[in-house]
């Protein structure tokens, strides 16, 4: 407990209080894609590729407080990452947010009054929680990342991505945590039984990220803060756990992090992670609510 919340302020003393951001990997992978977010009051999925009684049941497993959600944050169209957001608005009241382009591809849209539409680069404040949208190349309408933050943690989840521009690699800078995307191993991928205009899909530069490339982003935003590395949206078919990590460990141990490693799966939640920031901040205001419709 902080000193002004056990005795009274001095005069010229400052009041010093610790913010903190808890996610939580509930799927991923082309099962089904949905990361819990929560900051302050504010509750959040980036995705809703479940159905709503299985995200339920998964944050219940977790521990997540399901019935205090308050947004959902769609990173495209595609049904694995977007399946329950209709279901979600229209049941439960939570608010949607997806680029235009999204939310104009969506089958089940949300009520009109249920979405907000972001737009790369604009970060948008929903309570404690800041959202910054980062514009991705795949192929989909619109598609983005999410960089997340409450003005002391920072994080991201970067998934279906065919490959990493400069943006992107700048928009990842400077975070505690990332959740990031190594869907295949090409040597598994080409010998694999998809049809090849498929594999030309996901080895395309819209398409997803091999365990290659993946490490290759991983190299180019590690830095000494970083503390924790999730590893999302592995391929049943065309990747393993163990290529995966080796891809990611050999990153890590070349620049001498100690990152905590974590693989994200689609069929049960990771233990969720609590973001504290590395130091105590100064109190501030509490910042006004900001949606962008």
């Amino acid at each position: 407990m902080s000193r002004c919340l056990r005795q009274p302020l001095q005069p010229g003393e400052r009041c010093w209080y610790i913010r903190s951001v808890r996610v939580c990997v509930l799927s991923s992978g082309s099962g089904g894609n949905c990361l819990w977010v929560e900051a302050g009051g504010t509750r959040a999925l980036i995705d809703a590729g479940l159905p709503l009684r299985e995200t339920k049941r998964r944050c219940l497993d977790a521990g997540l407080r399901f019935s205090e959600l308050t947004d959902i944050f769609l990173t495209h169209e595609h049904a694995d990452h977007c399946h329950a957001a209709g279901i979600f608005a229209r049941k439960l009241s939570v608010r949607v947010h997806a680029t235009r382009g999204t939310m104009r591809a969506l089958r089940d849209p949300p009520p009109p009054q249920l979405r907000f539409a972001v737009r790369a680069g604009v970060p948008v404040q929903v309570g404690a929680l800041r959202v910054t949208p980062v514009a991705l190349p795949h192929d989909a309408c619109e598609p983005v990342a999410y960089v997340f933050d409450d003005g002391a943690v920072r994080a991201a989840i970067v998934t279906d991505l065919g490959c990493a521009p400069p943006p992107v690699v700048r928009g990842l800078q400077g975070l505690d945590a990332l959740f990031l995307e190594m869907n295949h191993d090409v040597r598994m991928l080409l010998d694999g039984p998809y049809p090849w205009s498929l594999k030309q899909r996901i080895r395309g530069g819209r398409g997803h990220l091999s365990n290659l490339q993946g490490a290759q982003l991983l190299a180019q935003v590690l830095h000494g803060g970083l503390r924790h590395l999730t590893l999302a949206h592995l391929s049943e078919h065309n990747n393993t756990e163990s290529l995966a990590r080796r891809a990611a460990e050999k990153v890590l141990q070349k620049f001498g992090s100690a990152a905590q490693l974590c693989i994200g799966s689609q069929f049960g939640p990771l233990d969720p992670v609590q973001l504290d920031p590395a130091r105590l901040l100064p109190m501030r205001r509490a910042r006004q609510l900001a949606l962008f419709a």
